[in-house]
């Protein structure tokens, strides 16, 4: 009997191993490449395949550096401007090239080629190849430009294909913004991202651009005036004699080279950004809504809503609107050196009633008000100093803030001690909705919309410290980004990878054990009630 069961229980076994490496023999596929001719019967089936051969990615050489000149750049391969330094300019003068990448490990700018031409400045053109920045985080197919202006084809933000317009800038994964053809100081190009917030190693504020073009820096000198008692002219008059006229030549003020000392050391002044800004030299660029048509200061560039710091322990003069300068105010030094800030957005709040400041106080807001409605938001900052010599100047005293800044510390204010906006009313007409627009801008990047008195202290300084959202990407992921060069085409049609077979025999291989095991427990429990029902019974009188 119980051989008998053993004997079925084996049959069945084997029976449906033999089914199922049937079943599996005749539905596995394997399919290697795009090219597949199957010929197909009641029951068989025959597959042809070919195989495509990978090519390997290609070596990148470094990208040579150097400085920007301060001459003309027809064209470059790329500039990168950090806040506060020189800026680096990759692979300039353009030329032709294969693979390139700076640096070569982790690379911030690569392509596969450059081509490049034209001996002229403003002629100078140069074309990028399968450009990419941050290992991949933005791609381009093509970049061409002459001096700086052209076009990009191909634009891919992580693999996603966008579509921009000019002057139209668009986020990249909350730690950069990507626009279109636009100048940033002396360079110009067609393709630029400015990180709002640290990335790949560089700082908040950095600006990179693509196959760009650099004007000259502009060379001041002092012009040749006439004596001031003018010269002289004569003119005859309806009786025929000479009648005699003095003409007084008027002085129009220069933009001065000195760089005088402030009477601290460079370690006593802040960097006027919270955390950085970008910017290049522009003092003494052609300015047509100045009275004296140049540009007294230096314009920081960061996100609309960047604390804006005291550089130095003083006090706040000229606290609200002007025309040029939007919302606007003056800092004076305990040395009498005056600093002027325009364009903000709005003021911190204790600054109306305090007027006194240390330096790395939190005393506005960065935003683009007054004349700086239509550009991208900044910071315009002067420099007056004290001394005699700057001060019978007046408003022409201003002297070139680039060396300073240079120098000044960047600190990274605490969100404890980053105060709420105030907001004040701009003149009637234009200037108020203008303000009214960057207020609301302000009030968006300081993540202030929609707060209720319920919402904790510390939530509300975190999201005042961060007021601009940091999503999950590719380097906080700690995914290696793939190389340009390595990405493939995919085929319209993608086979799987592996047998079905381990599926196929597992499941009925595992129910047969589940049976058999049953099978046994059952003989078993048989077995032993057919020898407790065999034993004698026990004598009644023992």
């Amino acid at each position: 009997m119980r051989r008998g069961v053993w004997a079925l229980l084996l049959g069945v076994l084997l029976a449906a191993l033999g089914a199922a490496s049937a079943y599996a023999a005749g539905t596995a596929t394997t399919t290697t490449s795009t090219t597949t001719t199957s010929t197909t019967t009641t029951s068989t089936t025959t597959t042809t395949a070919t195989t495509t051969t990978t090519p390997a990615p290609p070596t990148y050489a470094p990208l040579p550096a150097s400085y920007l000149p301060a001459g003309c750049v027809g064209a470059g391969a790329a500039a990168i401007a950090v806040p506060g330094r020189r800026v680096l300019t990759l692979g300039t003068p353009a030329t032709s090239r294969g693979p390139s990448a700076y640096p070569t490990k982790a690379p911030i700018v690569r392509f596969l080629s450059s081509t490049a031409g034209g001996s002229a400045c403003t002629t100078a053109h140069v074309t990028l190849g399968s450009a990419s920045l941050f290992g991949g985080a933005v791609t381009a197919r093509s970049i061409a430009a002459t001096h700086g202006r052209g076009a990009v084809s191909g634009l891919e933000i992580y693999g996603s294909p966008v579509r921009l317009s000019a002057g139209h800038p668009v986020n990249v994964a909350g730690w950069g913004r990507m626009t279109l053809q636009k100048k940033v100081g002396r360079i110009t190009a067609p393709l630029v991202v400015e990180l709002v917030a640290a990335h790949y190693g560089l700082p908040a504020g950095t600006t990179i651009a693509l196959a760009f073009g650099a004007s000259a820096q502009v060379v001041h000198q002092s012009k040749k005036h006439h004596a001031a008692s003018g010269t002289h002219s004569s003119k005859r008059n309806g009786h025929g004699t000479k009648k005699s006229r003095r003409h007084r030549a008027v002085a129009v003020p220069q933009p001065l080279v000195a760089v005088p000392s402030l009477g601290y050391k460079s370690k006593h002044y802040v960097f006027p950004v919270d955390g950085g800004a970008s910017y290049v030299d522009t003092y003494g660029a052609g300015r047509n809504d100045i009275y004296d048509g140049w540009h007294h200061g230096a314009d920081l560039f960061a996100p609309l809503g960047t604390p804006i710091v005291a550089v130095a322990n003083g006090t706040l003069g000229l606290v609200g609107w002007n025309e040029l300068g939007g919302w606007r105010l003056w800092l004076t030094d305990n040395k009498g050196n005056s600093f002027y800030y325009a364009h903000l957005a709005g003021y911190a709040r204790w600054i109306l009633t305090q007027h006194h400041v240390r330096a790395g106080q939190v005393i506005g807001f960065l935003g683009r008000t007054g004349d700086a409605f239509t550009t991208e938001p900044h910071l315009h900052f002067e420099i007056h100093p004290r001394q005699p010599a700057f001060v019978k100047l007046g408003y022409d005293g201003a002297v070139n803030p680039t060396t300073y800044l240079q120098k000044w510390k960047v600190e990274h204010v605490q969100a404890r001690y980053i105060p709420q906006p105030a907001k004040l009313n701009a003149p009637v007409g234009a200037p108020r909705q203008e303000a009214g627009v960057v207020w609301h801008q302000l009030l968006v990047a300081r993540h202030l919309l929609g707060l209720t008195k319920t919402t904790s202290s510390a939530a509300a300084a975190a999201k005042a410290r961060h007021p601009f959202p940091h999503p999950l990407s590719l380097e906080a992921s700690r995914a290696a980004p793939l190389p340009v060069a390595a990405v493939q085409p995919a085929s319209a049609h993608v086979s799987e990878s592996g047998s079905d077979l381990p599926l196929l025999v597992g499941g009925p291989l595992c129910g047969l054990l589940v049976l058999a095991a049953a099978a046994g427990a059952f003989t078993l429990r048989r077995r032993r009630r057919t020898t407790v029902a065999a034993q004698p019974a026990p004598d009644a009188s023992s």
